[in-house]
């Protein structure tokens, strides 16, 4: 997973031409570093309201609903009907998403085929049925291979790489593979194998606790999305 933790207090303006040109959040970002097989943490400054990474028109415009992934998908199709079905959002954070005040789209790069895809996304489908001002998109990774490159982590694609975007498609947060409890989990996994990870992948996915740290983490983006819009 990578994805910002803001470490600094933020200007009480209103004025976006500062937030535009000025203002920048000191951040730490947390991605795994598959050679030295652990979290690793980087210092660095993110762009609080603009960012230089921006989803093109085109990639929005293929990328496809999640009904319409869940069709054309052939993997993992029953394992995240019965994941959208068996979560519910809590009271707290029902109250939080329908208090959303700006429009924020939600553009998915993965693949069914993905694991962590198939964990995540059935997660970020609850939160966008919740409000109208959030509407969730997938574009499939090995099609868009060339956009997907845009957003390697230690030099490779992940999936998925789920980007928080404005309706001017402008990438505000991103959030990238997997919650950080997962991380620790699999880190610690005796079978180390491609298939023992796919399973143990799949079998994590299933504990509700680690569904709820995804949840807790998308709550935490696209109320930090909210505020870069310019939230009251």
């Amino acid at each position: 997973m990578t994805h910002a933790l803001n470490q600094t207090n933020k200007s009480s303006t209103d004025d976006r031409n500062y937030f535009d040109s000025i203002f920048a959040d000191q951040a730490i970002f947390l991605f795994f570093n598959d050679e030295e097989n652990q979290l690793v943490q980087s210092n660095c400054v993110l762009r609080i309201y603009r960012d230089d990474n921006m989803a093109e028109d085109a990639e929005w415009d293929n990328a496809a609903n999640y009904k319409k992934f869940l069709k054309s998908a052939r993997e993992n199709v029953e394992l995240m009907k019965a994941r959208y079905e068996g979560f519910q959002v809590t009271e707290d954070n029902l109250d939080l998403l329908k208090s959303i005040q700006n429009e924020i789209r939600i553009l998915v790069i993965g693949t069914d085929r993905c694991d962590d895809t198939a964990g995540n996304l059935p997660i970020l489908a609850r939160i966008a049925e919740t409000t109208p001002k959030i509407e969730l998109r997938i574009l499939k990774s090995d099609a868009y291979a060339r956009y997907h490159e845009q957003f390697k982590v230690n030099g490779k694609r992940k999936t998925p790489v789920v980007l928080f975007l404005s309706t001017e498609h402008e990438e505000l947060c991103r959030w990238v593979e997997r919650p950080n409890a997962a991380y620790k989990v699999i880190n610690e996994a005796t079978d180390s194998s491609v298939n023992g990870r796919k399973i143990g992948l799949k079998k994590l996915y299933s504990d509700p606790e680690i569904q709820q740290q995804s949840m807790n983490e998308f709550m935490e983006l696209v109320l930090r999305a909210d505020f870069i819009l310019g939230r009251t």
